[in-house]
């Protein structure tokens, strides 16, 4: 009887033992599931960073463009207002 009763309690240890090693496993796979959640996370991030960085650049560009531009614009609307006022100084010096 002694040994059945020794049997019965290893078996009942043996039982937790299982259950504990079945948690210990759920929470190992857990575990690599988030890992690999926070993997993607990162790698998304860097893409974003990549993608603000060229961003940033060619908002650079774009200012270093429209300066030169600007001042093109502004040579020509002067040479129109010279080529208008030089048209109505002729019109008046032809009525006059």
């Amino acid at each position: 009887m002694d040994s059945v009763g020794n049997t019965a309690m290893m078996d009942n240890r043996l039982d937790r033992i299982e259950q504990k090693l079945d948690k210990l496993t759920e929470a190992v796979s857990q575990i690599a599931r988030v890992e690999e959640q926070l993997l993607s996370a990162f790698k998304r991030m860097d893409r974003h960073e990549k993608r603000l960085d060229d961003q940033e650049d060619d908002i650079r560009e774009l200012e270093n463009v429209v300066m030169v531009n600007s001042s093109s614009v502004k040579n020509a609307e002067r040479f129109f207002w010279i080529a208008v006022s030089a048209c109505a100084s002729l019109v008046v010096y032809m009525v006059r």
